[in-house]
């Protein structure tokens, strides 16, 4: 994994997809122009609650009322992706997005859960393959989209790119 070190601001008025769209294709091209011989992905990850975007919240007491929020209700985390083909430069931009419906924690099981540290570190200050997966109820849609890289959705920008998902493989075996 390389980190592009990109400037995550981004213009007024875009929209949550719009947003991790455009950071997620900012992240691979700065990737892909230091390693320009590299299959490069590069993702980000947003929240999107009643119309406004949410990433890592900034401390425990907005990861609090972050959750609070949420509590109960449904929110749409939407994923950017953007792939790049090695040696061409030629690249593709999508996004998923998964349906999350939270849970309500009480006050005890929100207090520990962020003094964790995991909300602090994740967009939308919950996980779904950490901590936080107890107080998801259900989610409608891709799970792996949710984890931060759609896997479904990969495939496909794979594809599009004449690239089989199996031809990354690792063929050797155990």
């Amino acid at each position: 994994m390389v980190v592009s070190g990109v400037d995550e601001t981004t213009e007024p008025g875009l929209d949550t997809a719009a947003i991790v769209r455009s950071l997620a294709e900012r992240k691979a091209m700065a990737v892909a122009a230091r390693r320009p011989d590299a299959l490069v992905i590069g993702c980000d990850s947003l929240l999107d609650l009643d119309g406004t975007a949410y990433g890592k919240p900034s401390s425990p007491a907005e990861a609090i009322a972050r959750w609070r929020r949420m509590s109960g209700r449904d929110g749409t985390l939407f994923t950017g992706h953007c792939l790049i083909r090695p040696g061409t430069g030629q690249g593709l931009g999508r996004v998923g997005a998964t349906l999350v419906s939270f849970g309500r924690p009480t006050d005890d099981e929100l207090a520990a859960y962020v003094a964790s540290g995991e909300p602090l570190r994740v967009a939308g200050a919950f996980t779904l393959d950490g901590l936080g997966a107890p107080f998801i109820e259900r989610i409608d849609g891709d799970p792996s989209n949710v984890i931060g890289l759609s896997l479904p959705l990969l495939r496909r920008m794979l594809a599009e790119l004449g690239i089989a998902i199996t031809e990354l493989w690792d063929n050797a075996g155990p």
